[in-house]
């Protein structure tokens, strides 16, 4: 159960993780295309 579980809180903190990434890199991304486009 315990390493059930450990695995369990390592997939939500990677989710969070990969989300808090993709929500940072967007915002970047947008800038960078409008930096290119002018």
């Amino acid at each position: 159960m315990h390493t059930m579980n450990t695995s369990m809180w390592l997939d939500k903190v990677g989710a969070a993780f990969v989300s808090t990434v993709l929500i940072a890199a967007l915002p970047t991304a947008l800038v960078t295309v409008l930096m290119q486009a002018f």
